[in-house]
């Protein structure tokens, strides 16, 4: 099996933690009013291009961005129709072959709250759509300003009753360690979202990516990172108030309801295949990391039906590089780290020397075993998984 993502790289607006390529749509409407189309018809172009890269039936579908909602309904809901119809012909000869109906068990797109609508529900359900992501992020008006997003908490409780009275299945995402926000501020907005009991939901520490706007404020000293202490204590009110609900912490940053794990997200962790689509997008062929440039114009130009010059570049990965990224992804995971699996897929050198280092860390309690022979890190220490990574992440060779 294998997962499909494609890229919308257009934004109202770049929030001040964003380091995802993306570009205000309002600027470029300006200069070039076609563009939306121009750039669907290019991601359209590129799948042709590049789908032989995927050896097997796509089972996931994931519309990133950016925002891929600012796009207009009438040219979404066409685009995302001609995608799963490309989709599904290609999915079609494994079809022949195995016998089934179909393969595509989830197809997301991400969205924010003040673009949701009963309508647009509706008319993206239409398209086979059958999973929103939805960026919260908070409850709170002030948080949500200091880091420069566009909507407030009133446009979030609409969407999330929206999302909730259609029907369809959806993904909520919080932001932990905001400006200006406490531990009760905190409590606060996760029992808000418990209240509408959310399929699934994320929570992300607020980071400080390089080049972001909230990182030139850090250094401008206009704001500050949460200090341990209190990032600490958020993080157990967050596994606390999930696990009180019902809640299972299957990755570091991810929470579900019993069977409503992400599936093309958990494919990036067990290392199945995936093809990206548009700019900056990143595709696994199950060997070999590709990523697309970040420069819309010339994407669109290189995949027009007179010159297809597809530009996907191959990361240049080593043998270790490879092995620890499989250490490091699986090491985030409540399903752990597999000693067999890194035995069958790089042999027993590479297997029998994280082995050890694996139970050395057990016998301290930095690592446990899971039923099915893994290990794993225990919850209460995911924050600081850093630390016991660099004990068994391979030097390069």
């Amino acid at each position: 099996m294998a997962g499909l993502y494609i890229h919308i790289p257009f934004c109202r607006s770049k929030c001040a933690y964003c380091d995802f390529f993306s570009l205000s749509i309002s600027s470029l409407l300006k200069t070039r009013p076609g563009i939306i189309d121009d750039y669907c018809h290019a991601v359209e172009n590129e799948f042709i291009l590049r789908k032989a890269e995927l050896i097997g039936p796509i089972e996931t579908i994931y519309i990133g961005g950016g925002t891929p909602t600012v796009i207009p309904v009438k040219s979404l809901t066409r685009f995302l129709s001609g995608i799963k119809e490309a989709v599904e012909a290609h999915n079609a000869n494994y079809r022949k072959q195995e016998g089934a109906d179909d393969y595509i068990k989830e197809f997301t797109v991400e969205a924010n709250p003040e673009d949701i609508s009963h309508g647009l529900l509706g008319r993206l359900q239409e398209t086979g759509v059958n999973r929103i992501s939805i960026g919260i992020q908070s409850f709170d008006d002030c948080q949500l300003k200091a880091v420069r997003r566009r909507h407030n908490s009133i446009a979030s409780i609409e969407a999330l009753t929206a999302l909730r009275d259609s029907g369809i299945n959806y993904s909520a995402d919080l932001i932990y360690g905001l400006p200006g926000q406490s531990t009760g501020s905190w409590e606060s907005q996760l029992n808000i979202l418990m209240g509408f009991e959310p399929p699934h939901f994320s929570a992300y520490l607020l980071s400080f990516e390089p080049g972001t706007q909230l990182n030139f404020m850090k250094e401008k000293g206009s704001i500050s990172e949460t200090d341990d202490t209190t990032v600490n204590a958020m993080y157990k009110i967050l596994t606390s108030t999930a696990g009180k609900h019902g809640y299972h912490h299957y990755e570091i940053s991810n929470f579900s309801k019993p069977g409503q794990e992400a599936k093309h997200n958990s494919s990036y962790w067990d290392l199945t295949p995936y093809l990206g689509l548009g700019c900056g997008a990143h595709s696994f062929d199950g060997n070999i990391r590709r990523i697309n440039p970040n420069n819309v114009a010339k994407y669109i130009a290189s995949l027009t039906r007179d010159c297809p010059e597809p530009l996907a570049a191959i990361d240049a990965e080593t043998r270790i590089n490879k092995i620890n990224d499989y250490i490091i992804t699986s090491l985030r995971t409540s399903r752990g780290i597999s000693t067999s699996f890194i035995r069958e897929k790089w042999g027993e050198p590479a297997a029998s020397i994280i082995l050890q280092n694996l139970q050395r860390l057990s016998v301290n309690g930095q690592l446990i075993t899971t039923e099915g022979h893994n290990y794993r890190i225990p919850e209460n220490k995911w924050l600081t998984s850093d630390s016991v990574l660099r004990e068994i992440i391979l030097d390069d060779e």
